[in-house]
């Protein structure tokens, strides 16, 4: 119960926040807004903005509080999927776009080699990908369950894609929740490969 209670502080604390400013940034690099992946939408603050955008999109998150966020929304183009990011099964060549904001460090070391892959296989030719890395000098690097890189491993993790910005970033700030943490953060848009002639 603590638990649950736990994240549906969270939906109501970023609710209403407005979308990332990095998300905004990479729609503009979107040529064709057709389908959109939002992995770990949480409260659909940066959902909102893919469908307003005119965006076909699937949302996943674990947590089952997402799907009661949707019901909110009740727009068809919306499609709500409870299930963990290494569960989750990615169709080939499918998203024009792939968000991850703040998603993928919590996805565990053993999964996360597979989720990547599955992430850029999703991705039709242009299709854009964007969210961020924690770097090994975040606040959170000790738990085991989450995934942390060096900024080498970052870029390495993109170097099969066409890096449009990756900014590195590293602060003491609070998380929404208001509490103190230190910040080690990669901030990526890349684009997918055009298959070679095309």
């Amino acid at each position: 119960m603590a638990y649950k209670k736990e994240w549906s502080e969270y939906y109501d604390i970023t609710r209403a926040k407005p979308p990332r400013e990095l998300l905004i940034k990479a729609v503009a690099f979107v040529a064709n807004k057709g389908k959109a992946l939002d992995i770990g939408g949480g409260a659909l603050r940066d959902t909102r903005y893919l469908l307003e955008q005119g965006f076909d999109v699937t949302v996943i998150d674990k947590s089952p509080l997402m799907e009661a966020e949707a019901k909110r929304i009740g727009n068809s183009n919306l499609h709500p999927i409870t299930v963990a990011f290494e569960e989750f099964e990615f169709p080939i060549s499918e998203y024009d776009l792939v968000s991850a904001m703040y998603a993928l460090p919590f996805c565990s070391p053993a999964h996360f080699e597979s989720l990547m892959k599955g992430i850029k296989a999703s991705l039709k030719p242009g299709g854009i990908f964007c969210g961020q890395l924690f770097g090994d000098r975040d606040g959170w690097a000790s738990d085991p369950k989450m995934t942390f890189h060096s900024r080498e491993q970052a870029e390495k993790l993109l170097s099969d894609m066409e890096v449009i910005s990756f900014k590195e970033d590293e602060n003491d700030d609070k998380t929404a929740k208001g509490e103190a943490k230190h910040w080690h953060v990669f901030h990526f848009i890349a684009l997918t490969p055009y298959p070679r002639g095309v």
